[in-house]
């Protein structure tokens, strides 16, 4: 590609972009539509949405299935990744309208028609399943609910300038929940950097390089209810990344190392 051609193509895109405009390619425009043909987008979009996305979608070169282009081998059982109630709560949320829920808890006890304020709802990679993060409005704590063990939930319509008053004590909250750890790549796996990365993919994260000691350096931001997760990922690398700051997760892998150890070391029967 010439330097012109170059020129023309960064003015192009430069201009899409303005226009709010994001251009799909043919090959992404397939693969959008294979997934739209899948079951289950029935019941991730609206009725009127889904036959949208399909006509802009379709084309004859794409008309062809799954079966026709994959073969699945040794398959698993199938666990339900979707919930009827995702779409429900993502309404209410954009609305800005308070909730009363009934939902258990993990240890079998069930809290009823409590009155809250739904903020976010977030899929847990490591856990498979999607959780409600709403506000108690009777004890004024932040809750993640796992939405297969919410029993029911109710809209309660209230004024958008009701609803945003809560966000600075919600915002807070999470706030105080926010962790930080600096894990460094040992230098001699600098060559598994992406798979390293892959690793820690689900999280917000800076990656710094220092080019005096040839050192990666990846800074990981969480949720305190987080970190056993991390934890697993860490374990997952073994010798090639090492904890320097959070001490929390420090004490962890020295732990687990301990009892790894321990459990490994020949003793008299």
């Amino acid at each position: 590609m010439n330097l012109f051609d170059k020129i023309h193509n960064y003015q192009l895109v430069t201009r899409l972009d303005e226009a709010g405009v994001y251009p799909v390619t043919s090959h992404e425009k397939a693969w959008l539509s294979l997934m739209l043909a899948n079951p289950s987008a029935a019941e991730i979009f609206e009725p009127a949405t889904l036959d949208k996305l399909r006509r802009l979608t379709h084309t004859p070169e794409n008309e062809w299935t799954e079966q026709d282009r994959f073969v699945e081998k040794a398959q698993t059982q199938a666990k339900q990744l979707w919930s009827p109630l995702v779409r429900t709560l993502r309404r209410i949320i954009l609305g800005k309208n308070h909730i009363k829920i009934t939902a258990a808890t993990n240890k079998g006890s069930v809290f009823r028609n409590q009155r809250g304020v739904p903020y976010k709802l977030e899929y847990s990679l490591a856990k498979k399943a999607w959780y409600l993060i709403w506000l108690n409005m009777s004890t004024n704590r932040l809750i993640t609910t796992p939405l297969h063990l919410i029993r029911s939930v109710d809209e309660l319509y209230i004024e958008d300038v009701w609803y945003d008053s809560f966000l600075p004590a919600i915002l807070e909250q999470i706030q105080q929940r926010k962790q930080m750890a600096k894990i460094v790549v040992i230098r001699r796996y600098n060559a598994e950097l992406q798979r390293i990365l892959y690793a820690f993919s689900c999280f917000d994260k800076e990656v710094a390089f220092d080019p005096e000691s040839q050192v990666y350096t990846i800074t990981l931001h969480f949720l305190s209810d987080e970190q056993e997760f991390i934890l697993s990922r860490i374990r997952f690398l073994g010798l090639r990344v090492k904890v320097v700051e959070n001490d929390q997760l420090k004490q962890r892998m020295a732990e687990s190392a301990t009892n790894a150890l321990a459990r490994y070391t020949e003793t008299p029967l």
